[in-house]
């Protein structure tokens, strides 16, 4: 991204970081083209064989999703991948896009600000210490999963995440983008960067507006390459209010909403944070993401899962399918569990007849 470009994005991204700075009306009027269509099906399809990659087998996996009605194959994207895995990103677009499935791509740990997989620190982060967040003692903030994060007030970050994904565009054949549990909405940052942007010190709701200034900077580069590029973002459905409030006015975002286990609070099981549970918390992420024009998004936990509670999966997933949800995103064969091949089969039981 030259300076030019940068500047233009960067202004409404200033404007919207500085105190008492909201999202306009004017500005979540321009969610309102996002395209309502029926429910589908997304299949994280994450680190598939990582860099030993069979074609035979992505063609398996891939006829096992277009066989239960999934429209959007999802691929974690690390940021070296986009020198050093190529070819393997291709092979999966192109044996998704002969049965008729879109790719979409879930930036992994790039700055240290997002999710996805594997958990590994961000190379950008690490190579630009500039750019960290740093708590109230001085020191940088550190994720146990993903070491130290970039700050949302750094505009080489910000280069560095649009330049990321526009060089993404161009590489593969991507229809859309998915910003996976953004981790700095409850972080305030100390650093320089933030300083230097706002004269002070943010407080926390300063924090959540800059951070949703910063994606809709991001989202606004992808939609002026590509007005039909699909954007999703959602956070854990345990998150406070505010911060769903404040994520849910992103602009330029077509999808807003939340992961968690398929079952409710009171249900028990192995859960990833406390009340990280799509029904009744994942719900308040409906009305958030429809007030503000955005179809909503659930991704549905089935990694990391104990076969004992396949049982409550296989008694909640009815009624969280009924919902009023327009993004449906469930694990392919994910990380950590007993005995795949069985929970898959309860996943499957219920997908199948989502279409």
């Amino acid at each position: 991204m030259n300076r030019k470009q940068f500047i233009r994005l960067s202004s409404s991204f200033a404007a919207m970081s500085v105190v008492g700075g909201d999202l306009t009306a004017g500005q979540l009027a321009t969610d309102l083209f996002q395209k309502r269509k029926h429910p589908f099906l997304n299949a994280y399809y994450f680190r598939a064989h990582m860099y030993t990659m069979v074609p035979s087998q992505v063609r398996q996996d891939m006829q096992w999703m277009a066989d239960l009605g999934t429209k959007v194959v999802s691929v974690a994207v690390l940021e070296q991948d986009l020198w050093a895995a190529v070819e393997n990103i291709e092979i999966i677009a192109n044996e998704a896009s002969r049965l008729g499935m879109d790719i979409h791509i879930v930036p992994s740990r790039w700055g240290g600000l997002v999710a996805g997989a594997p958990k590994v620190p961000s190379l950008f982060s690490v190579q630009n210490p500039d750019t960290w967040m740093i708590e109230s003692n001085g020191d940088p903030y550190h994720s146990k999963n993903s070491g130290v994060i970039s700050s949302v007030f750094s505009e080489k970050t910000l280069s560095f995440v649009v330049d990321s994904m526009l060089k993404a565009m161009d590489l593969w054949d991507i229809k859309g983008v998915i910003w996976d549990e953004p981790k700095t909405f409850n972080k305030i940052d100390y650093s320089k960067n933030a300083v230097a942007r706002l004269g002070h010190v943010p407080d926390r709701k300063e924090t959540i507006t800059a951070n949703a200034a910063f994606y809709s900077a991001v989202n606004k580069a992808l939609k002026e390459k590509n007005a039909d590029f699909t954007t999703s973002l959602f956070l854990p459905a345990d998150k406070d209010e505010d911060i769903i409030a404040g994520a849910a006015q992103i602009t330029n975002l077509d999808y807003f909403g939340c992961d968690g286990r398929p079952w409710a609070p009171e249900d028990g099981g192995k859960l990833e944070s406390s009340g990280k549970v799509l029904l009744k918390n994942g719900e308040r992420f409906i009305p958030a993401a429809r007030q503000n024009g955005k179809g909503t998004l659930w991704l549905m936990e089935n990694h990391n899962m104990l076969d004992k509670d396949a049982d409550l999966m296989d008694k909640r997933l009815p009624e969280v399918l009924a919902k009023d949800i327009d993004q449906y995103i469930y694990y392919y064969y994910p990380r950590n569990l007993e005995t795949p091949d069985f929970i898959m089969n309860v996943l499957k039981k219920h997908l199948q007849n989502f279409n």
